[in-house]
């Protein structure tokens, strides 16, 4: 009876109609829709019908391969991609066109064609990635582009998404992307004006991202009357000024790394609703604190907020960092943290701006990287720090219902620092720890990270009975 249960949803698949099939399995990656041609011979083409298609090189390259065996694999990824598959294609129209490819000046026609494949059938959503994997995110290198946006791409007016990456453009080209909603660019050189540009051209903008983009002059200006931005991405950009200057009134998410700057937003964030901040790439702090002083005093509104390691160790030298202006709606908390006693007095601060704070994710990230300025003038004792004379600030006693920690090891100061949430948080409902898989280069290893869990989990004092913590 199951056999034939099976045969029966079988042939119900098999019976659908190709343009069906086609639809279904453009809701499947790429590579497992392309995987589908194997099951029968009514299959076998059907996946050259849809509409979203994904060509990455490293479907076809391998990592540990010889620089030689990379390019002949290269070379059948481009047969593939134009020769097999393109002259097959059989869609009418293109929803999604995405090309990943490192080389494409080794074989520019092809890398053309492609391009042109997409746009001759109305492509909406265009991603072109040349950037090469071994590019370090964190590296101070700055990468060009290694092709050019071909001209015929100007002239097309249906997209409505796209995105960049070590491909050159001509802003002065983009008036006629005037339903364009979704613009990302990466590992290129920004020429003066470049971003003022793309927002002039683009009045249906509702998502921006830059992501290792080089020489932007002066400020990084991103203002433009009616501007009806959403979602703002800077990441690791290098602008010539530090001053970025934000005029976007219907702004949800913005989400930052680089180096600090003077954040000036003119316009009120009502709409706000999720910021991440990562200084990672800074290298000293000295009269950076009241900098981010500010910018956390502007994010007052966000419901989730994502805040680093360098955050937690300088926010706290500020000139009177624990008056802040405005308490904060932040409901969600996350902290990038390796908790070392650097950064707890900013963990308090960031605590005490929250008074209606119910989640507070703490985000382990090892190795520690202290910062050689940071050096408080005695030894910060654990212990005392999170027993003796500390205030418990309202979001602990009133709000707080959720407490999650990802990359558990059950070190001293994670044991103190739940201890002191637990003790205290009358209305908590769940611990969350997410042990973590990797050894702490004492002998420790996820066996002991579980049983300093289970311990905790049974023999810690609780000011809420309704709290549960449970272990993963």
């Amino acid at each position: 009876m199951a056999a034939e249960r099976i045969n029966s949803r079988r042939d119900i698949i098999s019976s659908l109609p190709c343009e069906l099939l086609s639809y279904i399995f453009g809701f499947l990656p790429f590579k497992e829709a392309a995987r589908t041609s194997i099951l029968s011979t009514k299959f076998r083409h059907i996946w050259h019908g849809i509409d979203r298609i994904d060509l990455q090189e490293n479907y076809f390259i391998q990592d540990d391969e010889t620089e030689r065996n990379k390019m002949n694999q290269r070379r059948e990824f481009i047969n593939f991609a134009f020769h097999c598959w393109s002259k097959n294609f059989t869609a009418k129209t293109i929803n999604a066109f995405s090309l990943a490819f490192t080389r494409p000046r080794n074989f520019y026609v092809e890398t053309y064609n492609l391009i042109r494949f997409s746009v001759a059938r109305n492509v909406k959503a265009l991603t072109l990635d040349f950037h090469n994997p071994i590019w370090r995110e964190d590296g101070l290198e700055n990468h060009g582009g290694v092709f050019d946006l071909p001209v015929f791409v100007y002239s097309y007016q249906g997209f409505e998404s796209l995105k960049l990456f070590s491909c050159n453009f001509l802003a002065s080209e983009f008036r006629n992307y005037t339903a364009l909603k979704e613009l990302s660019l990466g590992w290129i050189q920004l020429g003066p004006n470049s971003v003022r540009t793309l927002l002039m051209y683009c009045p249906l903008l509702e998502s921006f991202s830059l992501k290792k983009c080089w020489n932007i002059h002066e400020r990084l200006d991103i203002s433009r009357p009616n501007l009806r931005l959403k979602n703002l991405v800077v990441d690791r950009c290098n602008f010539l000024s530090g001053l970025v200057r934000i005029q976007a009134p219907n702004l949800r998410f913005f989400k930052y790394s680089g180096k600090v700057a003077r954040f000036n937003f003119e316009s009120r964030l009502t709409y706000m609703q999720e910021a991440e901040l990562d200084f990672g790439q800074q290298s000293e702090f000295s009269g950076v604190a009241d900098l981010l002083y500010d910018l956390i005093d502007q994010l007052f509104s966000v419901r989730v907020l994502t805040v680093c390691s360098f955050l937690l160790q300088v926010i706290p030298i500020g000139e009177e960092p624990l008056d802040l202006l405005k308490t904060l709606n932040v409901r969600h908390l996350t902290l990038k943290t390796s908790m070392r006693s650097f950064e707890f007095d900013g963990i308090i601060f960031m605590l005490k701006c929250c008074p209606l704070l119910e989640t507070l994710t703490i985000n382990n990230l090892r190795p520690a990287r202290i910062f050689p300025d940071d050096v408080p003038p005695f030894e910060l004792d654990p212990e005392e720090f999170w027993t003796n004379n500390l205030i418990v600030h309202r979001c602990i006693k009133t709000s707080l219902k959720v407490v999650e920690v990802l990359g558990f090891q059950g070190t001293g100061n994670e044991i103190l620092m739940l201890h002191y949430l637990i003790s205290f948080g009358s209305v908590l409902e769940e611990v969350n720890l997410y042990l973590s898989e990797e050894d702490d280069g004492y002998g420790g290893n996820s066996e002991q990270y579980l049983q300093i869990a289970e311990s905790m989990q049974r023999d810690i004092q609780r000011a809420s009975h309704r709290l549960r913590i449970y272990i993963y």
